[in-house]
Protein backbone atom coordinates (compact mmCIF):
# COMPACT_ATOMS: atom_id res chain seq x y z
CA UNK A 1 0.00 0.00 0.00
CA UNK A 2 1.54 3.42 -0.79
CA UNK A 3 -0.15 6.50 0.21
CA UNK A 4 0.99 8.11 -2.88
CA UNK A 5 -1.49 6.82 -4.46
CA UNK A 6 -4.41 7.56 -2.55
CA UNK A 7 -6.45 10.22 -3.99
CA UNK A 8 -6.98 12.19 0.33
CA UNK A 9 -10.30 13.48 -1.21
CA UNK A 10 -11.27 9.64 -0.81
CA UNK A 11 -10.51 9.92 2.95
CA UNK A 12 -13.27 12.74 3.24
CA UNK A 13 -15.72 10.15 2.41
CA UNK A 14 -14.94 7.39 4.29
CA UNK A 15 -14.98 9.61 7.14
CA UNK A 16 -18.84 10.39 5.91
CA UNK A 17 -19.38 7.04 5.43
CA UNK A 18 -18.41 5.97 8.75
CA UNK A 19 -20.20 8.91 10.51
CA UNK A 20 -23.43 8.75 8.39
CA UNK A 21 -23.71 4.99 8.36
CA UNK A 22 -24.98 5.85 5.04
CA UNK A 23 -23.80 6.29 1.58
CA UNK A 24 -26.90 8.54 0.38
CA UNK A 25 -26.68 10.45 4.28
CA UNK A 26 -22.92 11.04 3.05
CA UNK A 27 -23.22 12.35 0.13
CA UNK A 28 -25.66 14.66 1.22
CA UNK A 29 -23.16 15.86 3.91
CA UNK A 30 -20.24 16.23 0.94
CA UNK A 31 -22.91 17.89 -1.17
CA UNK A 32 -21.90 14.96 -3.95
CA UNK A 33 -24.18 12.62 -5.98
CA UNK A 34 -24.98 9.35 -4.52
CA UNK A 35 -22.67 7.40 -7.37
CA UNK A 36 -19.80 9.60 -6.79
CA UNK A 37 -20.06 8.44 -3.53
CA UNK A 38 -20.51 4.61 -4.69
CA UNK A 39 -17.35 5.29 -6.85
CA UNK A 40 -15.05 6.82 -4.23
CA UNK A 41 -15.99 3.72 -1.80
CA UNK A 42 -15.35 1.64 -4.44
CA UNK A 43 -11.86 3.06 -5.14
CA UNK A 44 -11.10 2.72 -1.48
CA UNK A 45 -12.22 -0.81 -1.44
CA UNK A 46 -9.77 -1.44 -4.61
CA UNK A 47 -7.02 0.69 -2.18
CA UNK A 48 -7.27 -1.25 1.01
CA UNK A 49 -8.11 -5.00 0.00
CA UNK A 50 -11.32 -4.80 2.21
CA UNK A 51 -14.72 -4.12 2.00
CA UNK A 52 -14.91 -1.34 4.36
CA UNK A 53 -18.61 -1.40 4.60
CA UNK A 54 -21.30 -3.59 4.49
CA UNK A 55 -25.15 -3.87 4.35
CA UNK A 56 -27.22 -3.41 7.63
CA UNK A 57 -30.60 -2.72 7.37
CA UNK A 58 -31.52 0.56 5.62
CA UNK A 59 -27.67 2.11 5.81
CA UNK A 60 -24.19 -0.09 6.44
CA UNK A 61 -22.04 -0.76 8.73
CA UNK A 62 -18.02 -0.56 8.94
CA UNK A 63 -16.15 -3.98 8.81
CA UNK A 64 -13.32 -5.04 11.31
CA UNK A 65 -10.87 -3.32 8.95
CA UNK A 66 -13.01 -0.11 8.33
CA UNK A 67 -13.09 0.71 12.61
CA UNK A 68 -9.23 0.17 12.88
CA UNK A 69 -8.99 3.02 9.94
CA UNK A 70 -11.66 5.40 11.57
CA UNK A 71 -9.69 6.22 14.47
CA UNK A 72 -6.23 7.73 12.31
CA UNK A 73 -8.10 9.49 9.53
CA UNK A 74 -10.49 11.18 12.17
CA UNK A 75 -7.79 12.40 13.60
CA UNK A 76 -6.33 13.30 10.33
CA UNK A 77 -8.84 15.15 9.28
CA UNK A 78 -9.19 16.97 12.77
CA UNK A 79 -5.72 18.31 12.64
CA UNK A 80 -5.80 19.22 9.24
CA UNK A 81 -9.29 21.48 9.89
CA UNK A 82 -8.25 22.80 13.40
CA UNK A 83 -4.80 23.81 10.80
CA UNK A 84 -6.76 25.55 8.38
CA UNK A 85 -9.08 27.44 11.42
CA UNK A 86 -5.72 28.60 12.89
CA UNK A 87 -4.61 30.15 9.60
CA UNK A 88 -8.21 31.65 8.60
CA UNK A 89 -8.47 32.94 12.54
CA UNK A 90 -5.51 33.77 14.01
CA UNK A 91 -5.21 34.53 17.52
CA UNK A 92 -2.18 35.82 18.62
CA UNK A 93 -2.73 35.10 22.50
CA UNK A 94 -3.62 31.61 21.90
CA UNK A 95 -1.77 30.59 18.75
CA UNK A 96 0.76 27.73 18.72
CA UNK A 97 2.11 28.00 15.46
CA UNK A 98 5.90 27.39 14.29
CA UNK A 99 6.99 30.33 12.14
CA UNK A 100 10.51 30.02 10.06
CA UNK A 101 11.92 33.12 9.29
CA UNK A 102 15.58 33.12 7.86
CA UNK A 103 18.05 35.92 8.89
CA UNK A 104 21.71 36.49 8.18
CA UNK A 105 24.69 38.03 10.38
CA UNK A 106 23.54 41.89 9.69
CA UNK A 107 20.04 41.68 10.74
CA UNK A 108 20.02 39.10 13.54
CA UNK A 109 20.92 41.44 16.12
CA UNK A 110 18.26 44.03 15.41
CA UNK A 111 15.75 41.51 14.32
CA UNK A 112 15.64 38.47 16.93
CA UNK A 113 15.27 40.18 20.11
CA UNK A 114 13.03 42.63 19.34
CA UNK A 115 10.67 40.29 17.66
CA UNK A 116 10.80 37.41 20.26
CA UNK A 117 10.21 40.22 22.93
CA UNK A 118 7.36 41.17 21.29
CA UNK A 119 5.70 37.26 20.57
CA UNK A 120 6.35 36.65 24.41
CA UNK A 121 4.16 39.47 25.50
CA UNK A 122 1.13 39.34 22.72
CA UNK A 123 1.87 35.69 21.66
CA UNK A 124 3.25 33.75 24.39
CA UNK A 125 2.47 30.19 22.41
CA UNK A 126 4.15 31.02 18.97
CA UNK A 127 7.25 29.31 18.06
CA UNK A 128 9.98 31.55 16.64
CA UNK A 129 12.20 29.62 14.76
CA UNK A 130 14.99 31.57 13.18
CA UNK A 131 17.37 30.31 10.29
CA UNK A 132 20.55 31.38 8.89
CA UNK A 133 19.97 32.22 5.48
CA UNK A 134 21.94 30.23 2.80
CA UNK A 135 22.38 32.79 0.65
CA UNK A 136 21.42 32.45 -2.99
CA UNK A 137 19.21 29.63 -1.90
CA UNK A 138 16.71 32.09 0.17
CA UNK A 139 14.99 33.01 -2.79
CA UNK A 140 13.70 29.66 -3.21
CA UNK A 141 13.22 28.67 0.53
CA UNK A 142 10.35 31.14 0.60
CA UNK A 143 9.02 30.51 -2.76
CA UNK A 144 8.34 27.17 -2.20
CA UNK A 145 7.50 27.85 1.76
CA UNK A 146 10.56 26.30 3.68
CA UNK A 147 11.42 29.86 5.30
CA UNK A 148 8.05 31.80 5.92
CA UNK A 149 10.45 34.95 5.22
CA UNK A 150 13.66 35.69 4.48
CA UNK A 151 15.50 39.29 3.26
CA UNK A 152 16.72 39.93 0.25
CA UNK A 153 18.12 42.37 -2.24
CA UNK A 154 16.46 44.16 -4.78
CA UNK A 155 17.95 42.10 -7.09
CA UNK A 156 16.31 39.13 -5.84
CA UNK A 157 12.98 40.82 -5.88
CA UNK A 158 10.85 38.91 -8.49
CA UNK A 159 6.65 38.74 -9.22
CA UNK A 160 6.81 35.10 -7.56
CA UNK A 161 7.29 36.30 -4.30
CA UNK A 162 5.85 39.16 -1.90
CA UNK A 163 7.83 41.67 -0.33
CA UNK A 164 8.06 44.74 1.51
CA UNK A 165 10.92 47.03 1.25
CA UNK A 166 12.47 47.88 5.01
CA UNK A 167 15.70 49.89 4.02
CA UNK A 168 17.28 51.69 0.85
CA UNK A 169 21.26 51.16 1.40
CA UNK A 170 24.17 53.49 -0.18
CA UNK A 171 27.46 51.12 -1.28
CA UNK A 172 30.92 52.55 -0.02
CA UNK A 173 34.25 51.33 -0.57
CA UNK A 174 36.48 50.87 2.90
CA UNK A 175 39.68 50.26 3.51
CA UNK A 176 41.72 50.65 6.86
CA UNK A 177 42.94 53.66 8.76
CA UNK A 178 46.95 52.24 7.38
CA UNK A 179 45.86 51.83 4.16
CA UNK A 180 47.72 54.19 2.31
CA UNK A 181 45.06 55.27 -0.14
CA UNK A 182 43.27 56.16 3.40
CA UNK A 183 45.12 59.60 2.88
CA UNK A 184 43.44 59.90 -0.14
CA UNK A 185 40.85 62.66 -0.83
CA UNK A 186 38.79 60.39 -3.08
CA UNK A 187 39.59 57.68 -5.65
CA UNK A 188 40.12 57.60 -8.81
CA UNK A 189 39.72 54.19 -11.56
CA UNK A 190 43.24 53.78 -11.43
CA UNK A 191 43.02 53.20 -7.34
CA UNK A 192 40.18 50.89 -7.70
CA UNK A 193 42.58 49.14 -10.04
CA UNK A 194 45.41 48.87 -7.91
CA UNK A 195 43.35 47.54 -4.77
CA UNK A 196 43.12 44.40 -3.60
CA UNK A 197 38.88 43.31 -2.25
CA UNK A 198 37.74 40.96 -0.02
CA UNK A 199 34.20 39.83 -0.67
CA UNK A 200 31.59 36.68 0.64
CA UNK A 201 30.82 33.43 0.06
CA UNK A 202 27.34 33.05 1.35
CA UNK A 203 25.58 35.25 -1.21
CA UNK A 204 27.77 34.66 -4.97
CA UNK A 205 24.59 36.75 -6.72
CA UNK A 206 25.61 40.17 -4.28
CA UNK A 207 28.85 39.55 -5.08
CA UNK A 208 28.39 39.05 -9.12
CA UNK A 209 25.66 42.18 -8.69
CA UNK A 210 28.47 44.60 -7.71
CA UNK A 211 31.17 43.76 -9.93
CA UNK A 212 28.66 43.34 -12.96
CA UNK A 213 28.84 47.73 -12.00
CA UNK A 214 32.23 48.03 -11.85
CA UNK A 215 32.71 46.13 -15.09
CA UNK A 216 30.06 48.55 -16.47
CA UNK A 217 32.69 51.17 -15.84
CA UNK A 218 35.69 49.13 -17.29
CA UNK A 219 37.42 47.92 -14.10
CA UNK A 220 37.80 44.14 -13.33
CA UNK A 221 37.97 43.84 -9.28
CA UNK A 222 40.95 41.96 -8.31
CA UNK A 223 39.88 39.45 -5.55
CA UNK A 224 42.18 38.63 -2.98
CA UNK A 225 39.75 36.75 -0.73
CA UNK A 226 36.56 35.46 0.76
CA UNK A 227 35.14 35.05 4.10
CA UNK A 228 32.45 33.49 5.19
CA UNK A 229 30.06 36.17 6.17
CA UNK A 230 29.78 40.02 6.43
CA UNK A 231 30.35 40.96 9.54
CA UNK A 232 34.05 39.18 8.97
CA UNK A 233 34.75 41.81 5.95
CA UNK A 234 35.22 44.86 8.58
CA UNK A 235 37.56 43.37 11.04
CA UNK A 236 39.31 42.03 8.65
CA UNK A 237 39.81 45.20 6.31
CA UNK A 238 40.77 47.51 8.99
CA UNK A 239 44.09 45.07 10.02
CA UNK A 240 45.00 44.35 6.30
CA UNK A 241 45.39 46.18 2.95
CA UNK A 242 42.57 44.65 1.76
CA UNK A 243 39.31 46.95 0.17
CA UNK A 244 35.75 45.68 0.35
CA UNK A 245 32.63 47.17 -0.88
CA UNK A 246 29.93 47.31 1.83
CA UNK A 247 26.64 49.18 2.99
CA UNK A 248 27.39 52.30 4.35
CA UNK A 249 25.01 52.14 7.31
CA UNK A 250 26.27 48.76 8.18
CA UNK A 251 30.23 50.05 8.11
CA UNK A 252 29.01 52.96 10.41
CA UNK A 253 27.64 50.51 12.85
CA UNK A 254 30.91 48.41 12.99
CA UNK A 255 33.64 51.33 12.49
CA UNK A 256 33.19 52.70 16.15
CA UNK A 257 36.78 52.31 16.78
CA UNK A 258 37.54 54.56 13.68
CA UNK A 259 39.89 52.16 12.33
CA UNK A 260 38.18 51.86 8.46
CA UNK A 261 37.86 55.15 6.15
CA UNK A 262 34.91 55.29 3.61
CA UNK A 263 35.20 56.52 -0.29
CA UNK A 264 32.74 56.93 -2.61
CA UNK A 265 33.46 55.06 -5.91
CA UNK A 266 34.41 57.72 -8.42
CA UNK A 267 31.54 56.18 -10.82
CA UNK A 268 27.55 55.67 -9.38
CA UNK A 269 27.08 52.89 -7.09
CA UNK A 270 23.42 52.68 -7.14
CA UNK A 271 21.67 51.77 -3.63
CA UNK A 272 20.55 48.53 -2.79
CA UNK A 273 17.59 47.98 -1.06
CA UNK A 274 16.33 45.26 2.00
CA UNK A 275 13.73 43.41 1.21
CA UNK A 276 11.80 41.28 4.11
CA UNK A 277 10.09 38.55 1.38
CA UNK A 278 7.39 36.09 1.94
CA UNK A 279 5.58 32.96 -0.46
CA UNK A 280 2.70 34.16 -2.15
CA UNK A 281 0.67 31.52 -0.45
CA UNK A 282 1.40 33.43 2.48
CA UNK A 283 0.04 36.58 1.16
CA UNK A 284 -3.85 36.37 3.19
CA UNK A 285 -2.77 34.10 5.78
CA UNK A 286 -3.58 35.98 8.69
CA UNK A 287 -0.84 34.70 11.19
CA UNK A 288 1.98 34.87 8.54
CA UNK A 289 0.62 38.92 8.13
CA UNK A 290 0.76 39.38 11.89
CA UNK A 291 4.27 38.55 12.13
CA UNK A 292 5.52 39.69 9.01
CA UNK A 293 3.97 43.30 9.98
CA UNK A 294 6.26 43.15 12.54
CA UNK A 295 9.13 42.13 11.31
CA UNK A 296 8.67 44.82 8.74
CA UNK A 297 8.59 47.27 11.44
CA UNK A 298 11.36 46.22 13.22
CA UNK A 299 13.70 46.05 10.29
CA UNK A 300 12.36 49.85 9.11
CA UNK A 301 12.57 50.94 11.91
CA UNK A 302 16.29 49.55 13.02
CA UNK A 303 16.87 51.03 9.54
CA UNK A 304 15.73 54.15 9.85
CA UNK A 305 12.93 53.75 6.82
CA UNK A 306 10.42 55.44 7.99
CA UNK A 307 7.28 54.07 5.98
CA UNK A 308 8.03 50.57 4.33
CA UNK A 309 7.63 50.39 0.74
CA UNK A 310 5.53 47.49 -1.12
Amino acid sequence: MNIRELDLNLLLVFNAIYTERSISNAARKLGMSQPAVSNALRRLRHFTGDTLFYKAGTGVAPTRAAMTLAIPIGHALDTVERGLSSVRNFDPSTSTRTFRIGVNDLIHDALVPALVGYARREAPNLMLEFVLQTGDMAHEAVKDGTLDMVLLPTFAINDEIGSAKVWDEPFTIIVSRQNPLAKLNRLTKDDIRSMQFVVTTHVRRLRQYVDDIFRSHGLDRTIACAVADTRSLYPLVSVSDLAAVVGRRFADQYNTDGSLVMFDAPFDLPDIGGHVAWSLDAENDEGHRWVRERVVEILASAFKLSRPTR
